[in-house]
């Protein structure tokens, strides 16, 4: 895959405009967003960047969908819904994902290679139109840019089956769309996550998808700051919206040379879980099955009692934080907390005490909150005081986040 110099907005070849980086910026970023999705277990096509302005993938049968997820209303989403217009933009507690037919001239190729016209006009913006419900068998498409109760706003029918194996397998798992939304979003958490880490908003985004020759999905095509909206936090964009609204190229390119060098800081962090019991009798609140499939994160088990053993407390947790820039600690104790609190009072790692005989003797829960000062030891009863540490780890480390964020957006689809 070898990038190009252009830029281009509103599919429209007057508005393509060229500047001499642009191809360097697109790959180096593109490559550092895969490498990274890669990283977290996310299947994509990229294998490796090769020159300054290429790189290899796998090659797929690419799929005629651009799947769009976003944080906030804006740009043909807010088109569409007029009243969700504020400032600043309205945000989506889940992410809203929606699915486009692409077209190229009116009309697509269809996945066996035929081209079916739509009769679809480029001049008004008809390309490219949004799936209504891309769940159905049949996929009604409508305008990208023009609210349900416009004039013209219906744009004709397609067989879902002509772009996409759309069934069910025999296990009866989600059909291949659904698998592509559920990807898009992860995607999409990682890369919000990450930029956030930055300082910068991730507003929304598109990607594509192929099948490889042995049949897998994955992400294909690029990935790049002009798949993006993306603002600082004084909500100025940084991404491809700039140069659509009338930015001069020499800002633009700027901008892009800013997003190309930070995307090369994007990383998965070495962080660690410390699960720390009192002694052998104390109940193991045990969190492996969260961590399983998550890089960056160790899970380290310690048994030395804070009453007992202070001073070897103290060193042990000086030895950890030798080995671990960062970390929490859940603090897993039976009767007479001593241990949350002195590890509290002794790091700015966050502790989370778990009284684990709280059922049967309920006066150990105060043992953990009555505490002097200077000793900031969170409470969380069993296995929440997991979810609450892997909540926190999760603020630096994008993959961590990604599982976290899903799962509470599940609860609420």
């Amino acid at each position: 895959m070898e990038a190009k110099s252009d830029i281009t907005a509103f599919d429209d070849p007057e508005y393509t405009q060229q500047f001499d980086t642009k191809a360097a910026y697109a790959t180096t970023t593109t490559s550092r967003v895969f490498k990274l999705l890669r990283d977290v277990g996310i299947p994509v096509a990229y294998r490796e960047q090769i020159t300054p302005i290429s790189f290899r993938a796998d090659k797929c049968e690419m799929i005629v969908l651009e799947v769009v997820a976003r944080r906030y209303a804006v740009g043909s989403y807010l088109l569409r819904h007029p009243e969700l217009k504020q400032e600043p933009p309205f945000r989506f507690s889940n992410l809203k994902v929606e699915s486009f037919l692409k077209t190229t001239g009116g009309g697509y190729t269809d996945r066996w290679g035929v081209r079916e016209e739509l009769g679809l006009r480029a001049k008004k913006k008809e390309e490219d139109p949004l799936i209504v419900n891309p769940h159905a068998e049949v996929w009604q498409l409508v305008h990208s840019k023009k609210p349900s109760w416009a004039r013209g706003v219906r744009l004709g029918k397609v067989s879902a089956d002509r772009v996409i194996e759309a069934g069910v397998d025999t296990d009866g798992k989600i059909a291949r769309i659904k698998e592509m939304e559920k990807i898009t979003r992860r995607v999409f958490l990682v890369l919000e996550k990450a930029w956030a880490m930055m300082g910068y908003r991730h507003i929304d985004f598109k990607i594509e998808f192929g099948l490889t020759a042995d049949g897998r999905l994955v992400v294909a095509d690029v990935i790049d700051n002009d798949s993006w909206r993306l603002l600082n936090k004084l909500w100025e964009d940084f991404s491809k919206q700039a140069f659509r609204d009338g930015e001069s190229l020499d800002k633009v390119e700027r901008k892009y040379a800013i997003v190309a060098d930070l995307i090369q800081r994007f990383r998965i962090p070495e962080q660690v879980l410390v699960v720390w019991r009192g002694s052998a009798k104390d109940q193991w609140i045990l969190p492996s099955e969260y961590l399983d499939d998550v890089p960056g994160i160790d899970l380290t088990q310690i048994t030395l009692s804070g009453h007992k053993e202070t001073k070897k407390c103290l060193e042990m947790l000086d030895q950890i934080q030798t080995q671990y820039p960062t970390g929490v600690i859940l603090a897993t104790i039976g009767m007479s907390n001593g241990l949350g609190p002195i590890l509290a009072a002794h790091t700015t790692w966050p502790v989370i005490g778990v009284p684990t005989t709280a059922d049967g003797f309920h006066e150990d829960v105060w043992s953990n909150l009555r505490l002097p000062s200077q000793t900031p030891m969170l409470v969380c009863l069993e296995r929440n005081g997991v979810r609450a540490a892997l909540n926190i780890l999760a603020q630096q480390n994008p993959t961590l986040y990604m599982q976290q964020q899903f799962e509470i957006e599940e609860l609420d689809c």
